[in-house]
């Protein structure tokens, strides 16, 4: 795999197989098999779609949904929230920007570009905007995203990780990425709830079994991705344990709450240090490869989300360390790059960085939270690229009760 994809490049997939009735789960996923249509517009300038800017996804078989329009301001069980005045107002804000800034025509559907890299476009991207859109009640966006999801899987139905501005395949860009896939699996499941369809929900449980036979090593270690990675190694911030809840619960497949969230959790332990700063890469056995860097750097919110939905002790072990270490920083002073012993390594201050540690804020560090907060309220800083505008969208929702467990629905 080129190197080029080491770092800040992700992406997604999806299968179309029939959807059997899924009885007596606690995900309420049995009322998949009926039910009536609904569509339900947005609350704070969102609009909904036609159901379906691909042949996978919308449709007119609904489930049970319970929808979640923004904004939900819904503090999670074991997590504060921001106490900065305007919070959903601020996020909005930051949404609206994003997408005005980031999301184009492509084709019949829509994508996510990156200006700054040929105005290409990555699946994590894809990923990102796919959560922001359905937390957002965005329907339009959403569709238009999945469509393009679709038009570029690879064989194995999983989407190619980068996409040139022409719609190509990049000539380093084939094959999937792990944690762009979680991120797509689990907005289909959102968007199952949010907005009543029954194929999306289709969309996202296939999607979910494609990971585990690509994605998934033997002993539950999450590989890179589908056609790369395949020597042992990891990218601990891949790891989103609140999702293998969702995707255990969708699939039938008690794997994903039982070994994959074990062993992944175990590898969190043993590369997070005294100070939670995993590094970008590491191996089955604990050889790390990079610092806590632009891909390391999501993982607090990732590890935040299993704290705050489900009160998992092994999370709240993780953010202790890791929101210690960013409070005595503060906010506003945290950089682009740490070595795992804490040293500085670059002073750029952006929300790629300080939006994520804001979301460890949420779990017993108050003024964190809410510099963080603050921070991206104000427009995240000098800092304007694809990838620190989309954390800050995905991290502000978070932070301002916004980006909700669906699980609890």
């Amino acid at each position: 795999m080129p190197a080029a994809k080491i770092c800040r490049h992700q992406e997604s997939i999806l299968k179309n197989l029939a959807l059997p009735c899924l009885a007596a789960l606690s995900f309420s996923l049995a009322s998949a098999c009926g039910g009536e249509s609904k569509d339900h517009d947005s609350a704070s300038g969102g609009s909904t779609g036609s159901g379906g800017g691909a042949s996978t996804s919308g449709g007119s078989t609904a489930i049970s949904a319970k929808p979640f329009p923004f904004p939900q301001n819904k503090k999670p069980p074991n997590c504060s929230l921001t106490t900065v005045a305007n919070a959903s107002s601020s996020t909005q804000s930051a949404y609206n920007s994003w997408k005005n800034s980031f999301v184009v025509a492509a084709g019949s559907g829509l994508r996510v570009r990156r200006p700054g890299n040929s105005d290409d476009t990555v699946s994590e991207g894809m990923g990102y905007g796919m959560l922001a859109a359905v937390y957002m009640n965005d329907r339009t966006t959403f569709d238009g995203l999945w469509t393009y999801v679709v038009a570029h899987f690879d064989a194995n139905k999983l989407m190619n990780w980068r996409i040139t501005s022409a719609g190509a395949t990049a000539s380093d860009g084939a094959g999937s990425a792990t944690d762009a896939d979680e991120d797509i699996a689990y907005a289909l499941i959102a968007a199952s709830k949010q907005w009543g369809s029954s194929a999306y929900l289709q969309a996202g449980k296939d999607m979910v079994n494609a990971m585990y036979t690509y994605e998934i090593a033997g002993d539950g270690m999450l590989k890179p991705g589908d056609g790369w990675g395949n020597t042992p190694q990891t990218f601990p911030d891949y790891f989103s344990p609140a999702y293998f809840r969702v995707f255990a619960a969708v699939s039938g497949n008690a794997n994903w709450s039982g070994t994959i969230l074990d062993r992944n959790y175990e590898i969190l332990k043993n590369v997070s240090g005294m100070y939670g700063l995993v590094p970008d890469k590491t191996t089955t056995t604990y050889q790390n490869m990079g610092n806590y860097a632009y891909d390391a750097c999501r993982t607090p919110w990732r590890i935040g989300m299993d704290y705050c939905f489900n009160g998992e002790p092994r999370a709240k072990e993780y953010l202790d360390k890791i929101g210690a270490f960013f409070d005595k920083i503060g906010a506003t002073n945290i950089g682009d790059e740490y070595s795992l012993t804490g040293m500085s390594v670059r002073n750029n201050h952006n929300m790629a960085f300080i939006g994520p540690a804001g979301v460890a804020g949420m779990a017993g560090f108050p003024s964190l939270l809410d510099g963080a907060f603050s921070y991206g309220a104000s427009g995240g800083g000098s800092d304007q690229s694809y990838y620190t505008q989309s954390l800050r969208v995905i991290t502000m929702l978070m932070m301002s009760g916004n980006f909700i467990d669906i699980s609890k629905l």
